[in-house]
């Protein structure tokens, strides 16, 4: 499977990190928050953050201008539906997370890969409020994703190899 278009759930610090990563090495990027408010904050730290990037002679103007035009952001996590691959990227409250994955199992198209960035909770829990456990990683990003060089991926009893060996390939694309 190839990864073209990723989605990224929650656009706070570490969501609007990924998605700045994932927009700057080329690939269409979607980004889904609770709220307009929250949306709109997450954007605009991306903004800015890519805008330092220029600033400090890491990317060029043109770099940056383009990796905004593949981001765009919504409210409703069914417009995250033709992503290859979504990263959750949300508060570390296990409910939470188990509601925003069975909701993604729903929206998202039978071979779409689902990851989390969380370190600390159960990555099988979450799996298993799915119908594609085998479908589901864990896929950590350390902070500051953009400038961090390590991602690490976390496979359950029931990730499967070619699901880990995807999420390989699009870490090794993101110069993880």
């Amino acid at each position: 499977m190839e990864i073209e278009k990723v989605g990224i759930v929650g656009c706070g610090l570490m969501g609007s990190g990924i998605a700045e990563l994932s927009a700057r090495s080329g690939y269409s990027t979607m980004v889904s928050e609770a709220s307009a408010e929250f949306l709109d904050k997450g954007l605009a730290a991306l903004g800015s953050s890519l805008s330092k990037g220029v600033a400090r002679h890491k990317l060029t103007e043109a770099d940056r201008d383009a990796a905004l035009g593949r981001i765009k952001g919504t409210t409703n996590l069914a417009d995250l539906k033709d992503c290859d691959l979504v990263i959750e990227a949300i508060v570390e409250d296990m409910e939470i997370k188990k509601k925003v994955f069975a909701q993604l199992d729903e929206v998202c198209t039978e071979g779409a890969l689902l990851a989390t960035n969380t370190s600390c909770l159960s990555i099988i829990e979450m799996a298993m409020a799915t119908r594609r456990p085998g479908q589901v990683l864990g896929i950590h990003f350390f902070n500051p994703a953009p400038v961090m060089k390590l991602a690490e991926l976390v496979k359950t009893i029931a990730t499967s190899d070619e699901t880990i060996e995807t999420a390989r390939a699009f870490a090794e694309s993101l110069g993880k």
